[in-house]
């Protein structure tokens, strides 16, 4: 399959344009839409994101994702090739947790550019027709380099990242800290919330965290939005907090 990544959203021609190229490419091969609401210009939280997606892919899988700021700048375009899966977008650390996270690694650098390459849209122009030709099995201009070489920024992110990486349609804060202990609190500026199970586990309209069903630790209202009543957005700082034991 062909995975597409992106914080395109479904307004505008934007998502709609690059998934026909794949398609027209590769007509044989099933394309999905694993998101196109990734965080908006944010390639740090769009890649904690991504890595907790891993388990959707299979050996053979082309992830095409594409979430760059940067396009049209001096930032490099990069296939990265990890437990099977290849990964094509930009290089500017959105493939950084999938790299550290994977047991077999190789990174090569696209050369090949086409005749009426645009300045502002290299999903389409770039992006779209790589991953085509990987998953066709067709051959292209690229070529290896080492690891080190990748974006020099993302090298510094933390192995899990506190902070609020993705709100979905419920409101709900996922973050970029793998699940936690339910014995453990989270602390949201001045409010501590407790761990539960699932949202049936607690009263409507109450906060609670819990391991959601990509293993990030979430922070969710039953019945109600967190993001609202925390007034958090992604970027928000968050942190783990061991509960106090009572005394016997």
């Amino acid at each position: 399959m062909i995975f597409i990544y992106s914080d395109f959203g479904v307004n505008g021609p934007y998502s709609g344009t690059m998934r026909s190229v794949v398609m027209r490419n590769a007509p044989d091969v099933a394309v999905c839409d694993l998101m196109v609401d990734a965080p908006d210009r944010n390639p740090k939280a769009a890649s904690y994101l991504l890595a907790a997606l891993t388990r959707e892919f299979q050996a053979g899988d082309v992830v095409l994702a594409v979430v760059d700021p940067g396009v049209g700048s001096t930032r490099n375009a990069l296939v990265v090739k990890a437990d099977g899966v290849s990964y094509v977008g930009p290089d500017n650390g959105l493939f950084e947790l999938i790299i550290r996270r994977s047991e077999s690694v190789t990174l090569s650098l696209i050369d090949w550019r086409p005749a009426n390459l645009s300045a502002s849209f290299h999903g389409r122009d770039i992006f779209a027709p790589i991953a085509a030709k990987i998953a066709a099995g067709q051959d292209f201009d690229a070529h290896p380099i080492n690891p080190d070489q990748r974006c020099d920024e993302a090298k510094s992110w933390p192995d899990e990242l506190g902070e609020v990486i993705y709100i979905d349609t419920y409101g709900n804060l996922m973050t970029g800290l793998r699940m936690q202990e339910r014995d453990t609190s989270m602390i949201v500026g001045d409010h501590r919330i407790a761990g539960a199970r699932t949202f049936s586990d607690v009263p409507a309209g109450s906060a609670f965290h819990y391991g959601n069903s990509v293993d990030l630790c979430e922070i969710a209202v039953n019945c109600g939005r967190a993001d609202q009543m925390f007034d958090a957005k992604i970027g928000t700082q968050v942190r783990i907090q061991a509960t106090k034991m009572r005394n016997p």
